[in-house]
């Protein structure tokens, strides 16, 4: 009898040694490391031989929560609070109108300027004047990207993941994302990042940013061409919704931006990578995605956490 109570004190010394050391060693500063943490710190770092671009200035500016970007004919438009701004390439505010606030993109032409909200389009003059209103489309629709293409506004909507192309006020053009595709998935749409462009050769683009693609669809909404890139690495585009915004250089070579690990990048016309403006470790904050403007080879981003543009120029080889 005695040698079984030794052994169950014995035991119970064992059980209470046990919990205490299972107890310290959960602590915050004696827990082990967690091999399974996800850590992109690796991704951060770029080759400086794929960098081709350096940070030549910042213009400074008083952006909302949403504020929109864009370029044409050699100036940056931004829409930003209850202003749209007209700067030059060196911030120099040229002019300058009222607007309502909130703006989620922007698009110019030499006789409009186009501004998309989350569920309204406004069409203003150069002078600052309101021609009209495309009033709201669906009760989900949340507008993200606008262009102008073939005399047609073309509006992504993120809520209802489609295309929308309104010649005035009347709706003549709806794409899916399916038609002419090999596998008919449509556009995904994970969060409210879904763009649209038109390069300089009149090809509408837009982002299937579940699919890590980039579309080239025609007015029937046929798909054309496509490619993606789908990796951590710099080569390619990671996350739920990347490239979450792009644009295109005048000769036609892709530039995007990502969200989560921001970079800025440049792919050819056929989605390879040819550089980086901008490497993961240039930003900082909560990692939105810079929204990107271009004017020649010159290059703008909207960078909101630091509450300005940023502009970049290629470096001499």
């Amino acid at each position: 009898m005695k040698n079984i109570k030794y052994f169950l004190i014995f035991l119970a010394l064992l059980i209470v040694a046990v919990i205490a050391l299972n107890y310290i060693n959960s602590k915050p500063n004696k827990a082990k490391e967690n091999p399974y943490e996800y850590n992109v710190d690796e991704f951060k770092e770029v080759d400086p031989a794929l960098i081709h671009y350096k940070e030549v200035r910042q213009i400074k500016v008083h952006l909302a929560d949403y504020s929109a970007l864009t370029s044409y004919n050699g100036n940056i438009y931004l829409a930003a609070n209850m202003d749209l701004s007209v700067l030059s390439p060196l911030g120099e505010r040229i002019s300058q109108f009222t607007i309502k606030p909130d703006a989620r993109a922007l698009a110019v032409d030499e006789n409009n300027i186009v501004i998309a909200f989350k569920e309204f389009i406004e069409v203003y003059t150069h002078q600052g004047e309101l021609n009209y209103t495309i009033e709201q489309f669906s009760d989900s629709s949340v507008y993200t990207s606008i262009t102008i293409w073939n005399e047609k506004i073309v509006v992504a909507d993120a809520g209802k993941r489609r295309l929308y192309g309104f010649k005035g006020t009347d709706k003549v053009m709806e794409i899916e994302g399916v038609s002419g595709a090999k596998n008919l998935h449509g556009f995904i749409i994970p969060s409210a990042y879904f763009e649209v462009a038109v390069n300089a050769e009149n090809e509408l683009w837009s982002t299937n940013p579940g699919m890590h693609s980039l579309q080239h669809y025609n007015e029937s909404g046929d798909l054309l061409a496509e490619w993606d890139k789908i990796s951590m690495e710099i080569e390619g585009f990671t996350g739920c919704c990347n490239p979450a915004q792009f644009t295109f250089l005048p000769d036609g070579r892709f530039l995007t931006s990502e969200k989560g690990m921001p970079r800025i990048k440049i792919y050819s016309q056929t989605g390879e990578l040819e550089s980086v403006v901008a490497a993961p470790y240039k930003f900082e904050g909560n990692q939105h995605a810079a929204e990107v403007a271009v004017i020649n080879e010159t290059i703008f981003a909207l960078d909101f956490d630091r509450k300005m543009i940023r502009v970049f120029e290629k470096i001499n080889p």
